[in-house]
């Protein structure tokens, strides 16, 4: 479904961001908010939630009960991030006038390095490159879990890179907040992208184990796709029905050809467990396995 024009002009952006020399067209455009890059001489990601605030909002504070709960909870998982591998905010959220009304706006840093999904399209890494990849997205995992924060949505075009080559986890937009309560009714699936969801993510809420094993699971799936070049569940030709139905399923993936380290094999081959208790009972564990604690 195509997204409905933005409810401001290139024009009227530039004006109220002035000096700032914002690109158009955006980044990237979501269905609550649009990205756009800011090259003025420091790079940066400006991002405008383009739901209006109401007419009698002034000044440049924004009040945390006028935001959407979904965004509110993104900030959360930002402004918490206390990782290399995971995204913040670089300016905090402030309701700037553009055109006929007024926004909120934040920012984040801008990764030059582009994203995994952008780097697999030309071919696998390296044995090297993929345990990286992956014990920096466990470590990830470990410091969201930390703070009791399930990213949900770990997948290629989430995965940036810095201009040294590390790697970070980016858009917590659907995170799953443990001690708050869910926004999903507890008889629908858990919010997902489809191709990069664990099994518990299509069980109705209230049956769900959805945890750092849910991550975990998306690790998995991000490791073996880094390091073989295909995906270890979806194939091609595959709808979205016998996706879901092979996903619902399997018994175990086949991890004793990937070309890496019998460790990450291993590490691989436990994170791709059907069943969350088959999977590693700590964030710390699979690290440990990898050497990298």
């Amino acid at each position: 479904m195509s997204l409905p024009p933005l409810p401001f002009s290139d024009d009227e952006l530039a004006a109220a961001f002035e000096g700032r020399a914002l690109v158009t067209p955006p980044l990237g455009r979501g269905s609550y908010k649009a990205a756009f890059l800011a090259d003025d001489g420091t790079l940066a990601v400006v991002k405008v939630l383009t739901e209006p605030l109401p007419a009698d909002v002034d000044g440049t504070d924004v009040d945390a009960s006028l935001l959407p709960e979904r965004f509110a909870r993104e900030i959360r998982a930002m402004q918490s991030a206390d990782s290399p591998h995971l995204g913040s905010i670089s300016a905090e959220p402030r309701a700037v006038q553009i055109g006929g009304a007024r926004y909120v706006t934040y920012e984040e840093p801008f990764y030059g390095g582009g994203t995994l999904a952008e780097r697999l399209k030309i071919a696998p890494l390296s044995s090297a490159e993929a345990e990286t990849l992956v014990i920096e997205q466990l470590l990830a995992v470990h410091e969201l879990w930390k703070v009791r924060i399930v990213h949900r949505d770990i997948k290629p075009g989430n995965i940036v890179f810095d201009t040294t080559g590390r790697s970070v986890l980016i858009d917590p937009g659907i995170s799953l907040h443990v001690d708050l309560d869910d926004l999903t009714e507890s008889s629908h699936s858990s919010p997902m992208t489809l191709g990069f969801s664990a099994p518990e993510q299509h069980e109705a809420r209230r049956y769900a184990q959805i945890d750092f094993r849910t991550d975990h699971f998306l690790v998995g799936i991000v490791g073996f796709l880094a390091v073989s070049g295909v995906h270890p569940i979806l194939t091609i030709g595959m709808d979205r029905n016998a996706f879901i139905t092979r996903l619902l399923s399997f018994d175990r993936i086949d991890v004793s050809s990937l070309p890496c380290r019998a460790e990450l094999r291993t590490v691989l081959g436990r994170l791709l467990a059907p069943k969350p208790n088959r999977r590693f009972r700590s964030t710390l564990e699979p690290l440990e396995v990898l050497g990298a604690i």
